[in-house]
């Protein structure tokens, strides 16, 4: 099992039971089956998020976990360029696109995994081996949480 640092633990709290059990579970689920990536654990005003990428820049995130008070999403911020024939990513703008997370299980699908490695595939990547690492980052602003 990876470490949950305790500023996530207590960036989640405000979630149901059933919100904060599936993110978490998600997050394990992808840090085993990503290579070495750079986790960042953000506290943003409109949800927590985690996004997973080869250097610590924000910009090269090639997937995002982000919490909201209903649920989670798996996120793709370069999703408009993945191959997706059976149209199952959700958004309409110029770059990202999300799937609705509604159960762990869908990260055993081996048709979300195949989006997973096409956003790896395009990732930015550093010229050494990438150290894997979590970063905490608390954005500024209010926050709009459950409850």
């Amino acid at each position: 099992m990876h470490p949950e640092p305790a500023e996530y633990l207590e960036f989640i709290a405000c979630y149901s039971p059933e919100v904060q059990a599936l993110h978490r579970a998600a997050r394990q689920r992808l840090l085993d089956y990503l290579p070495p990536v750079v986790e960042i654990i953000y506290d943003a005003t409109q949800a927590v998020t985690i996004g997973f990428s080869f250097t610590e820049k924000t910009r090269d995130h090639f997937i995002h976990l982000p919490m909201y008070g209903k649920g989670i999403n798996l996120g793709f911020n370069h999703g408009a360029k993945l191959l997706d024939p059976e149209k199952r990513l959700i958004g309409e703008g110029s770059q990202v696109r999300h799937l609705k997370l509604r159960d762990v299980s869908v990260l055993d699908d081996p048709y979300v995994l195949d989006l997973i490695e096409q956003s790896m595939a395009i990732a930015p990547r550093p010229d050494g081996e990438v150290v894997p690492q979590t970063i905490i980052k608390v954005m500024a602003g209010e926050k709009r949480r459950p409850g």
